[in-house]
């Protein structure tokens, strides 16, 4: 018998609009007996419990509480989110069950807000392609705020700047239209992620990976590699340009070949082979 049991049969009956007369009567038992149990003050009997049940037209496991142990236990630990002991969770689940059900939904839904605020807030500092898109994006407001604060406060302005500064408007809105283009298209892209799909970040890492992390092409100084037309998203596509790009200019910098007799000569210390080339520690 849970400690609530009673709490729980007595929720029921006034429920239902019944005297403990009556549900004692249908279970069989004195109606002092049942004010005891009631009020948790006396233990009752399987059989007993099933006959209060049916009196009640309850599931016995709603009276034991066994069907709510997950749910006592996420009622704690939602608590315990917010500062608070938990200690009345058990109370509130046994007078509220309904109540109880709704907070816990709307505490897994913050929750999976959380997460995905945290996985985008990851991306944001590990994806390059996102830091620059929401970048470019934030540049191109504070610049068309800044033209159009100076037009709209200035009184004379002389013909030339004024042109000059509606083609700036133009020309910035352009771009910044196109950045939340782009960064629609990511996070369009992220939430597919979220399903099973993958980010641009996986996409590309997923190409090179096929293609053994070498870009072949950029070593004979080919930036669109083969396969890059291919890739599902625009975001992934510029992506794997700008990678392409990179691996353009170091090829030129260090060719293959030689760079294959430095590092036999040299093993793997970038640093020395920087040195040899002449180029940066990263690049080698």
């Amino acid at each position: 018998m849970n400690p609530l049991t009673g709490t729980r049969l007595r929720e029921r009956r006034i429920t239902l609009g019944l005297r403990q007369g009556q549900v004692a009567a249908g279970a069989g038992i004195s109606a002092s007996y049942l004010n005891l149990i009631e009020h948790n003050r006396r233990s009752v009997s399987g059989a007993v419990l099933t006959r209060l049940a049916g009196v009640l037209d309850l599931d016995p496991a709603a009276l034991t509480g066994a069907a709510e142990a997950a749910l006592m236990d996420a009622l704690r630990v939602a608590a315990a989110a917010v500062g608070q002991d938990g200690s009345e969770a058990q109370a509130f689940l046994a007078r509220f069950p309904d109540w109880a059900a709704v907070l816990m939904a709307q505490a897994a839904r913050m929750a999976g807000l959380e997460r995905a605020v945290t996985a985008l807030n990851d991306r944001l500092n590990h994806d390059p392609h996102l830091s620059a898109t929401l970048h470019e994006v934030l540049s191109a407001a504070a610049s068309v705020r800044a033209t159009a604060g100076i037009l709209a406060e200035t009184e004379d302005i002389d013909p030339d700047w004024r042109a000059r500064f509606h083609r700036n408007l133009d020309q910035d809105s352009a771009r910044m239209s196109l950045g939340a283009g782009a960064l629609v298209a990511y996070l369009d892209a992220a939430g597919r992620a979220e399903q099973g799909a993958v980010t641009p970040q996986d996409e590309v890492e997923g190409w090179l990976a096929a293609r053994g992390w070498r870009l072949e092409e950029a070593e004979a100084g080919v930036v669109d590699a083969a396969g890059i037309a291919g890739l599902a998203t625009e975001a992934a596509r510029a992506l794997a340009r700008e990678l392409a790009s990179v691996a353009v200019a170091d090829a030129a910098a260090m060719p293959l070949a030689a760079f294959q007799a430095a590092l036999a000569e040299l093993g793997p210390d970038p640093v020395a082979l920087a040195a040899r080339f002449g180029g940066d520690v990263i690049a080698a």
